[in-house]
């Protein structure tokens, strides 16, 4: 009986790390992101800075929509948000439709999918869309459709936005000798307004790229 309880322990602890393992294995590989499709496809004066912002050495801004365009205007939606995000207008940017990458799933086309209505705030419908999301990004399905490409895009695209103009000033803050802390954004160019010094995104997108992502986002409120 005794070694009937000690395998049934033994049995117990391996299954409960092996259980405690496969989990920390999935989060970690939920939270690394896929890798970006316009790294290997980028013109000799572009620099990119995730799967959705490129900059050229004359400051030229692309900004990629991953949904297909289909008269519902997403391709202005999405870029307005990543434009927001650079401090820069509709008319400094263009926008390209972004190639098939498991980069660009479409998590929210899962999470919308449940048995719930969309106005359900309940515990149990959230608790559902965030494990359907979880399935979402693990399939990675770059799809359009169930006006699911707002709902999807209104954060990835923020934060791509964010990102890129927060690896610009601090590529500007080391260029320039000063602060990144002191260093705002209008228009496409970082400013020091105390010494009237400016770069313009062109200037220091290549050495902006080579930066790692900030670890703190900052969307603009």
């Amino acid at each position: 009986m005794a070694s009937v309880g000690k395998i049934a322990r033994r049995t117990f602890l391996i299954g409960t790390a092996a259980i405690a393992g496969g989990i920390a294995v999935g989060y970690y590989y939920y939270r690394k992101p896929y890798p970006n499709p316009l790294e290997g496809d980028l013109a000799a004066d572009e620099a990119t800075f995730n799967p959705y912002v490129k900059i050229g050495v004359d400051s030229t801004i692309t900004i990629v929509a991953p949904r297909a365009e289909m008269g519902q205007g997403i391709s202005t939606t999405l870029a307005a948000m990543v434009a927001e995000e650079l401090d820069v207008g509709l008319d400094q940017i263009k926008v390209e439709h972004g190639p098939a990458s498991y980069a660009y799933f479409n998590a929210a086309m899962l999470e919308e999918g449940g048995p719930f209505a969309f106005f359900d705030e309940s515990m149990t419908a959230e608790i559902v869309r965030a494990g359907m999301g979880v399935v979402g990004k693990f399939l990675a399905l770059q799809g359009t459709g169930g006006s699911t490409s707002t709902l999807d895009g209104f954060g990835k695209m923020r934060q791509a936005g964010a990102a890129a103009r927060q690896m610009l000033i601090a590529a500007a803050a080391q260029k320039l000798g000063i602060a990144a802390a002191d260093l705002e954004t209008a228009n496409g160019s970082i400013l020091h307004k105390a010494s009237g010094k400016s770069l313009t995104y062109g200037a220091v997108a290549a050495t902006a790229a080579t930066m790692a992502p900030p670890a703190d986002i900052r969307l603009k409120d």
